[in-house]
């Protein structure tokens, strides 16, 4: 019977050294990650910043740590794609979105360089990924960006419907906005482009684009005197501007 009790305070006490290892390993593992995070984060930071150096220098010690956190090849990503390493930068978001394909950052950023680097249906298939996580915090960001890469292709009008899920989610999104007015304004719709471009000017500053677009609108509108008035902005403000030289070309200037 004494032999039976020494049996199990045994199994008991190896039972109970086992759950403190368990213990241990788990809070051993959520400092890890922690760390990592924070060395991302300051990667981030210092990235944005143009302290490429010392940002490179905590995104290798974040990933020294955890060679497949998502995020931190995500930012590592987006570090190589700045310093012009197109081959790295494709390497780490294949890594960060193979650890985590949910990653909406690292998809909607895979989706930029992709569509910067001119592999379009790529880039839009990342930003369909990007969106199709329901939680997803920012998914303005993926359609504003799905919307200007098929500008690129150019496929105007699958681009609306990225704008107008954009404008959804942010009313004032000039740049939505002006590419609103633009799709509007090219499909013969000068009348909705108009109400476009004055929601643009209300949130945004003048910018040679969009106001030789305002100019084009208001004389497809017959409305010479705001047709004018815009005219007269964009030679003032941007006299040496493409746009200037493309007003002084239209007729009636």
């Amino acid at each position: 019977m004494t032999q039976k009790i020494g049996s199990i305070l045994i199994v008991l006490s190896v039972l109970a050294l086992s759950a403190c290892a368990t213990t241990s390993e788990k809070q051993s593992e959520a400092k890890k990650q922690q760390l990592v995070t924070t060395l991302t984060a300051l990667g981030a930071g210092y990235m944005e910043r143009g302290q490429m150096d010392v940002a490179h220098h905590e995104l290798k010690h974040a990933l020294s740590i955890d060679p497949d956190n998502s995020q931190a090849n995500n930012v590592m990503a987006v570090l190589q794609a700045r310093l012009g390493e197109s081959k790295k930068a494709d390497a780490y978001f294949r890594k960060s979105i193979s650890a985590q394909p949910d990653n909406s950052d690292a998809q909607n950023n895979y989706g930029m360089f992709l569509c910067q680097q001119g592999r379009l249906n790529d880039a839009i298939e990342h930003f369909k990924s990007a969106l199709a996580n329901p939680l997803y915090s920012t998914p303005g960001r993926a359609n504003l960006n799905a919307g200007l890469c098929l500008m690129k292709m150019p496929e105007p009008e699958r681009a609306e419907k990225y704008f107008r899920a954009t404008l959804e989610s942010d009313p004032k999104q000039p740049v939505a906005l002006y590419f609103m007015s633009k799709i509007n304004f090219d499909q013969g719709r000068p009348l909705t482009a108009r109400g476009y471009i004055q929601r643009y000017f209300r949130v945004a500053k003048d910018s040679p684009m969009a106001l030789l677009l305002a100019v084009q609108i208001e004389r497809a509108l017959g409305a010479r005197n705001a047709a004018a008035s815009y005219a007269f902005r964009l030679r003032s403000l941007f006299p040496s501007s493409p746009e200037a030289k493309q007003l002084r070309a239209l007729a009636g200037t």
